[in-house]
């Protein structure tokens, strides 16, 4: 892919909506689907590569983040704490609750690292301060790889495994974490960018097969591409402030799926960005990497 002069792309819309908070979006190989979940809409969603047979199921409690097993089963990151999640009944059986003994904190970002461990943190919901935690889930359990979060957000790695992105959207930076693709522990820790003040808080994330990072700007209307080396590359414009998350996926994995919010949006930036809520695309010409499995057997698990 040719870098050399930044190039901006406009966004298309795929699905018009109204998601308060669309997030969490990753397509399935086996499937053909794009999946995605509406946190405070509590709505979990799925469609075909473009946008058709929109299906829309209600849940009792918000949905933050997922990941797929081998058999289609779901690990879920309720706000609550984890859950094992049927996607075709939305039938749920609790595996652990997620810091009880901090009311204002719940469940965010979410996603399987290379051989199928499931990394996911939390967020204080009432001003991101600095009081939740990140994990490692595994069918034997879990474990507390840090904490002092504030919003967990971008975690996503490397093709080859062996380094972890994470941001804390309570602040600008985009971290880097040298990890051991064996034992899934983490080591160095290293700023790998930090957002200037018109691009928005660091959001999702997700990583192509070149290595390069694509990040969603949360204030910032775009996604950038940020290369391995820390340099930004292609941007992609959106037609709204609030860009959640995105993925590869598609026959070839090179169409990237972009959610958007609405959340406390005032009335005259509704009317101004009525799209807020949609979910967008953009064909590009680099390809994207499978989105990785849980390497357990959630319906096997008891409780974590």
């Amino acid at each position: 892919m040719s870098t050399a002069k930044n190039p901006a792309i406009n966004a298309k819309l795929l699905i018009e909506a109204d998601y308060i908070l669309g997030e969490g979006i990753q397509w399935n190989i086996e499937t053909q689907r794009l999946y995605w979940t509406d946190i405070h809409g509590k709505r979990f969603c799925s469609a075909k590569f473009d946008g058709s047979d929109l299906t829309v199921m209600d849940l009792d409690e918000r949905l933050c983040s997922f990941a797929f097993d081998q058999d289609g089963q779901i690990l879920a990151a309720f706000e609550s704490g984890l859950f094992r999640f049927d996607p075709d009944t939305a039938r749920r059986h609790r595996l652990s609750e997620f810091e009880v003994d901090k009311p204002t904190t719940r469940m965010n970002d979410g996603r399987c690292d290379r051989q199928g461990r499931f990394i996911v943190g939390g967020m204080d919901e009432v001003s991101l301060r600095r009081l939740s935690s990140v994990m490692r889930v595994e069918s034997s359990g879990t474990q507390t790889l840090f904490e002092e979060v504030g919003c967990t957000n971008s975690l996503c790695f490397s093709p080859d495994g062996r380094t972890m992105y994470f941001a804390d959207t309570s602040a600008k930076d985009i971290f880097a974490f040298e990890y051991d693709p064996a034992s899934g522990t983490l080591g160095e820790k290293r700023l790998f960018v930090r957002l200037t003040s018109n691009e928005g808080g660091p959001d999702g994330s997700c990583v192509d097969a070149e290595g390069a990072l694509w990040n969603c700007q949360f204030n910032g209307n775009r996604v950038q591409r940020i290369l391995p080396d820390g340099t930004r590359d292609i941007r992609i414009n959106l037609p709204v402030p609030q860009v959640t998350c995105c993925c590869f996926g598609g026959p070839d994995l090179n169409r990237l799926f972009i959610t958007t919010a609405r959340e406390n949006l005032n009335i005259d930036d509704a009317s101004r960005y009525p799209l807020s809520g949609s979910i967008f695309y953009v064909d590009l010409p680099v390809r994207g990497l499978p989105e990785d499995r849980f390497n357990g057997r959630v319906g096997e698990i008891a409780s974590l």
